[in-house]
């Protein structure tokens, strides 16, 4: 097991991949005339891989609260990207689901989205690749694995 050093280090590692990655697409897609940000982006692309999501879903997939998700969505709704649906269990909570100009767009965004994750992993192999996404992959399974893990 790794010292608390390394356990620190890790934390603020993770977070500033985080931050850059979020930063350089974002001027990625300015760059591209993509007229969005990775914090729209984000819900979108988790709504192709899981229709039907409501905000408090999408607020966790995409680390804000569920106030800032909010906005995000009305922003998404006033550009007709999403749409809401009923909720097919629940009348209170809501049901997301990404519009045909939200799936043209995210395939707008795929190409700048691939060229700054190459740009982000230059220099690794294919075996690199594949190992570093088998340990996050193991980091993620071990936190929702946690009893902390709400």
């Amino acid at each position: 097991m790794a010292d608390a050093r390394d356990m620190r280090s890790i934390g603020l590692l993770l977070r500033g991949v985080n931050f850059d990655f979020r930063q350089t697409v974002d001027a990625a897609l300015r760059e591209a005339g993509v007229e969005t940000t990775f914090g729209e982006i984000s819900p979108m692309m988790s709504l192709k891989l899981e229709p039907g999501l409501n905000g408090a879903q999408l607020a966790r997939h995409s680390m804000v609260s569920a106030q800032a998700m909010n906005t995000v969505l009305k922003a998404l709704v006033r550009k007709n990207y999403i749409e809401r649906r009923p909720h097919p269990r629940s009348l209170r909570a809501d049901s997301w689901h990404l519009t045909r100009d939200g799936a043209r767009l995210l395939e707008r965004v795929r190409a700048v989205l691939e060229k700054v994750t190459a740009s982000m992993l230059a220099g690794f192999s294919a075996r690199e690749i594949r190992e570093f996404e088998e340990s996050l992959q193991r980091c993620v399974n071990n936190l929702e694995r946690s009893p902390l893990f709400r």
